[in-house]
């Protein structure tokens, strides 16, 4: 694989967590949190007139391209003080976040989980279309600003895009804003290469430092910086039946469908199993054990 080199040009995908609900309860604000982002934003397109941006925003309902806008809307007022890109950008951004909100104002206001699984595969298909239609190597990095709570039912859609983007070269950046750690995002950031940072929202700008100094480099000046680490990951998986992050389950070996409980056939694949009781060396040799119990001492479970 070849390296990143200074010249080389950026593909950016925000992926924006829209869900009012969740953000309701954040000590940070949505409008403040969306005019740091914009800052970023405006940052990122500074380091080179070559890079490419995308913004989407994800909300319990609805997934939408934010920035590039639809063509047949209405163009931003210009502004002599403000360099036109930026504006663009910034009025886009904004007004599409607040078209979403103003559309689920009748919707579940207790909704807190987000489609962000939809939103990384919108962004995938995104860059996987860039790559080619561009001559020239473009290196490209998806950015997802997080405020709601996992998704168990999104587990396995969003597992695919995680290594989907890591067969891609894709770095996936996790900013949590507000709530508890994501287990599924962690575990984005680690499979890809990318950051998993955890904002703190005491301070107000806390976020746009966190982007600045974390978030903006890319993959050739990331090389020679030292990134924070998270050596506290978590790796459990979420059982495919009840979609609930387990310790210990049980796999398939046909299809690799984990489960909490056993299962006489696998709801994924419709695989039968056949419970077979296997004899452990060490209860044979005991002879003060009972047959019953050194037969159940062990128990695998084969297709």
């Amino acid at each position: 694989m070849s390296q990143a080199q200074e010249s080389d040009s950026s593909l950016l995908v925000v992926v924006l967590d829209a869900n009012a609900s969740a953000w309701a309860q954040s000590p940070l604000s949505l409008d403040k949190a969306l005019q740091q982002l914009v800052i970023f934003i405006n940052a990122y397109l500074a380091l080179n007139p070559e890079n490419q941006l995308v913004v989407l925003g994800a909300s319990h309902k609805e997934c939408r391209y934010l920035f590039p806008a639809d063509p047949s809307s209405a163009p931003p007022t210009h502004d002599i003080q403000v360099y036109e890109q930026f504006r663009t950008v910034d009025v886009h951004v904004l007004s599409g976040v607040h078209e979403m909100l103003s559309s689920h104002v009748d919707g579940n206001t207790e909704e807190q989980q987000s489609l962000i699984a939809r939103a990384l595969s919108k962004a995938l298909c995104h860059i996987n279309q860039v790559n080619q239609l561009s001559v020239n190597k473009i290196w490209s990095r998806i950015l997802v600003l997080s405020a709601g709570q996992d998704s168990p039912h999104s587990y396995i859609p969003l597992m695919n895009t995680i290594f989907a983007a890591q067969k891609m070269s894709v770095l996936i950046d996790i900013c949590k804003v507000f709530g508890q750690d994501s287990v599924f995002l962690q575990q984005a950031a680690e499979i890809t290469g990318g950051n998993y940072l955890k904002v703190d929202t005491n301070s107000e700008a806390s976020l746009l430092q966190t982007l600045l100094f974390i978030c903006l480099p890319d993959q050739y000046t990331r090389n020679i910086l030292n990134a924070p680490g998270n050596d506290l990951i978590d790796f459990r998986a979420t059982c495919f039946c009840h979609k609930r992050v387990v310790d210990i389950g049980y796999v398939c070996s046909v299809c690799l469908s984990i489960f909490c409980q056993t299962a006489p056939v696998c709801s994924t694949c419709q695989t039968k199993f056949s419970f077979r009781l296997v004899k452990s060396d060490s209860n044979q040799s005991n002879s003060t054990s009972s047959p019953n119990a050194s037969a159940m001492s062990s128990l695998s479970l084969k297709p």
